[in-house]
C-alpha cells in the first residue's frame, strides 16, 4: 500500500475548534480524553468487534504502515494541572524530569516558553540529540527544551528535496502548530502573557516543570508515515516518558497505522501514549487513533447549545441561537420587515436608540444588523418602538460566530449567510412574515458524543482502583479480533507473538474501564469480565449498574460479586457483567453506567448497548 501524505492535527490541549467524539468501528471502546475548558479526562467510544478475517488474509502481503492526515483543531485549557509521573518532584510537588516527546511540525527554541530558569541538569540516561541544520542551532537547545530532531526521508522520497525558501531543513517550526502543541502540554510560566494587549495573565503548559523533546515529523507537504514512525521509535530510544502527537488521519486495521505500531512498542516499554482524536464528527465512525494502547485527546466545547429557529414566509428555515425565556410569538406568521427599511437614519439598521419608525416597526419580528451597541440593547430599542420580536443578524465582522442572549423580547441571532438572505427576502418580499422558535437545550449529549466527559485530575491521581492492562493483554485482543500471525507480527513487531489455536479469545473480556454490548435486532445475551487493581486504601467496593435503549427499554445489568474487598495495595479482585435485553430495531442505541463504591472511593464505567 503506497505511503500517503499527513498533515499535523490539534492535539494535547491547545486552543481551535471544538470537536465531539463519537463512535469508531475498531473492534472495541477506545479510552480517550475529551477536554475543552478543564482537564482531560478518560471517554470510551463504540466497540465494534466484527471478524474481517477474509479481508485481512487478502492483505496480508502488503502489511506496511499507512496514514493519511491532517491538522488538527486543538483547544485550551481553563487553570493549571500537573502531570503526575513518578519522577523527581520540586518542593511544590511538580514533576521535573518528566520527559515529553512532541512529534509535529518542530520547534521555535527562542519562545519564552522553553525558558529553563530554575531547572537542574538534564535527566540522567537521556540520549536525545538537539540536531542543527537550516535556521536552527544545535545549541538552541537547553535545560528546558532538551532535544529537538527531524525526520524527512519519507517526505522527500515522495516529494524530492525540502524547499528551504519555504521551510528551515531542520528542527525549527515553520508552521507554529509544533510550538503550539509543546508548549501547551509542557510550557514553562511565562508572565504577562495577551493577546494583542487583552487577556493579560500567566501562560504556562499543564506541566511547565517537565522537559520538551520535539521530533519534527511535518512539513510543508504533510506528514508521512515512515517518517512518523521513524521520529516515535527514536523518541523512545532517547528515553521520553510521554508521547504526544497531534496527528492523525482515517482509520485503517492497526498493523496499517504508523502511530498504533509505533504507540504500541511505545506501550511495551512503558511510555504513556497520547494522540489527537481528529478534526471529524459529529457524525458515526469518525474518530481516529483509537487503538486501545492509545489515549486520544479530543478538544471540548460548551455542554450544551441554545438553539432557536428562524422560519421565513417563503418557507426557509434557519438555525439561530437564543436564551429567551419568555412569552412566546403567535404560532401564526408575524410581519417582518429589516431594520434598515424602517428608519430614516443611516444607522437605522444596526436599531440604534431612536433610529426606527415606530409605525412601521409595530407588531412586527425586525431584523437587527449586529454591530456598534450591545445586542441585548437592540432588542430594547426594537421594544420600545412596538416591534414584537427581533432576528440579530451577523455581518461580515462576525462571520458565523453566533452568541446566546437573553433578550428582552422573543428574539434570535443567526449568522451572515442567513442573515444576507433574510434582508434579501424582507426588502423583496411584499408581504414578508416569519417566526420564531425556540427550542431550549437540546438533547443531552451520550458517552458516543462525550465519551466518558472530563475528569478531575486531583481526584484522577487517587483513583483507588485502576483497570490494568499489558502487552499479553492486548495481544489477546488481537486474537479476538482474528489477525493473522503475519499482521500480529507487523504490529508488535514480535514473530513469536501468535494466538494459540487452544483458546477462545473474546473483546469482551479485553480489561478496558468501559463496556459495550451488541445484540442483534432479536435481542440477546452478553458477558463481560474485567480485574480490578487496588492502588489506594484497604476498602469494601459495593457497584450500582443500569442501563437503557434510547426508547427508554430497560436493559438488565447483573453483576457478580456485588462487592469487592481490598486489603492492600497491588491486590486484584475480578468480576463478570451480564447484559440481557430484548429486540430492539437495529442501529438502537442504550446506554448505561456500572459503578463501584467505597467510603473513600468511586470508581465508574461508561456502558453501551448497541443493537446490529
Amino acid at each position: 500500500m503506497p505511503e500517503g501524505p499527513t498533515s499535523p492535527r490539534g492535539a494535547p490541549p491547545t486552543q481551535g475548534a471544538a470537536r465531539k467524539l463519537v463512535a469508531t468501528p475498531k473492534g472495541l471502546p477506545p479510552l480517550h480524553c475529551h477536554g475543552g475548558h478543564g482537564p482531560e479526562g478518560k471517554p470510551f467510544s463504540h466497540l465494534g468487534g466484527r471478524s474481517r478475517k477474509k479481508k485481512r488474509k487478502e492483505e496480508e502481503e502488503d502489511l506496511s504502515p499507512s496514514l493519511p492526515s491532517a491538522k488538527q483543531a486543538s483547544f485550551t485549557w481553563n487553570g493549571h494541572v500537573e502531570v503526575v509521573m513518578l519522577k523527581s518532584k520540586d518542593k511544590r510537588g511538580h514533576a521535573i524530569d518528566v520527559i515529553v516527546g512532541v512529534l509535529d511540525t518542530g520547534v521555535w527554541p527562542e519562545r519564552p516558553s522553553y525558558d529553563d530558569a530554575g531547572f537542574g541538569p538534564v535527566p540522567a540516561g537521556w540520549k536525545g540529540k538537539c540536531e542543527g541544520g537550516s535556521d536552527f542551532n544545535s545549541s538552541a537547545c537547553n535545560r528546558k527544551l532538551i532535544g529537538a530532531r527531524y525526520f524527512l526521508a519519507g517526505y522527500e522520497a515522495s516529494k524530492g528535496p525540502v524547499d528551504t525558501t519555504k521551510e528551515s531543513r531542520s528542527p525549527r517550526d515553520n508552521d507554529g502548530h509544533g510550538t503550539h502543541t509543546s508548549s501547551t502540554a509542557a510550557g514553562s510560566a511565562v508572565r504577562g502573557a495577551n493577546l494583542l494587549g487583552y487577556a493579560s495573565g500567566t501562560a504556562k503548559g499543564m506541566a511547565p516543570r517537565a522537559r520538551v523533546a520535539t521530533y519534527k515529523v511535518c512539513w510543508v507537504g504533510g506528514c508521512f508515515s515512515s517518517d512518523i514512525l521513524k521520529g516515535m521509535e527514536v523518541a523512545v530510544a532517547d528515553g521520553v516518558d510521554v508521547l504526544s502527537l497531534s496527528l492523525g488521519g482515517g482509520t485503517s486495521d492497526y498493523y496499517r497505522d504508523s502511530i498504533a505500531v509505533g504507540a504500541y512498542s511505545a506501550m511495551e516499554r512503558g511510555i504513556f501514549v497520547s494522540c489527537s482524536a481528529g478534526n471529524a464528527g459529529p457524525g458515526a465512525a469518525s474518530l481516529t487513533n483509537g487503538a486501545p494502547w492509545i489515549t486520544t485527546v479530543g478538544a471540548g466545547t460548551l455542554d450544551r447549545d441554545f438553539p432557536a429557529y428562524v422560519t421565513l414566509g417563503n418557507g426557509n428555515k434557519y438555525n439561530g441561537v437564543s436564551l429567551y425565556n419568555g412569552k412566546q410569538l403567535p404560532t401564526t406568521p408575524v410581519p417582518f420587515v429589516y431594520a434598515g427599511n424602517a428608519s430614516n437614519s443611516s444607522m437605522g439598521a444596526l436599531c440604534m436608540t431612536g433610529t426606527l419608525i415606530p409605525a412601521k416597526v409595530a407588531g412586527k419580528i425586525v431584523l437587527c444588523d449586529r454591530g456598534t451597541n450591545a445586542r441585548v440593547q437592540k432588542g430594547f430599542v426594537v421594544r420600545d418602538a412596538g416591534g414584537a420580536g427581533m432576528v440579530l443578524a451577523n455581518t461580515a465582522a462576525n462571520g458565523e460566530e453566533l452568541v446566546a442572549d437573553a433578550h428582552i423580547l422573543p428574539g434570535a441571532g443567526v449568522g451572515e449567510r442567513a442573515g444576507n438572505a433574510m434582508r434579501t427576502y424582507a426588502s423583496s418580499d411584499p408581504k414578508p412574515t416569519a417566526n420564531i422558535v425556540f427550542a431550549g437545550t437540546k438533547r443531552a449529549a451520550t458517552p458516543l458524543d462525550m465519551g466518558a466527559g472530563h475528569v478531575d485530575p486531583s481526584k484522577a491521581v487517587d483513583p483507588g482502583l485502576v483497570y490494568d492492562l499489558t502487552a499479553a493483554d492486548y495481544l489477546d485482543f488481537l486474537c479476538a479480533i482474528e489477525y493473522e500471525p503475519a499482521q500480529i507480527a507487523a504490529l508488535t513487531k514480535h514473530s513469536s507473538d501468535h494466538c494459540s489455536p487452544n483458546r477462545t479469545y473474546s473483546v469482551a473480556a479485553l480489561n478496558y474501564p468501559s463496556f459495550s454490548a451488541t445484540f442483534p435486532a432479536a435481542g440477546g445475551t452478553e458477558k463481560h469480565t474485567r480485574t480490578l487493581t487496588n492502588v489506594g486504601k484497604p476498602g469494601t467496593y459495593k457497584v450500582t449498574a443500569s442501563a437503557a435503549a434510547a426508547s427508554g427499554t430497560a436493559i438488565k445489568v447483573s453483576v457478580e460479586p456485588s462487592t469487592l474487598s481490598f486489603s492492600k495495595v497491588g491486590e486484584k479482585r475480578s468480576y463478570t457483567v451480564s447484559f440481557a435485553a430484548g429486540g430492539r430495531p437495529s442501529g438502537t442505541n442504550g446506554f448505561g453506567r456500572l459503578v463501584w463504591s467505597s467510603d473513600h472511593h468511586v470508581v465508574a464505567s461508561p456502558i453501551l448497548a448497541t443493537w446490529a
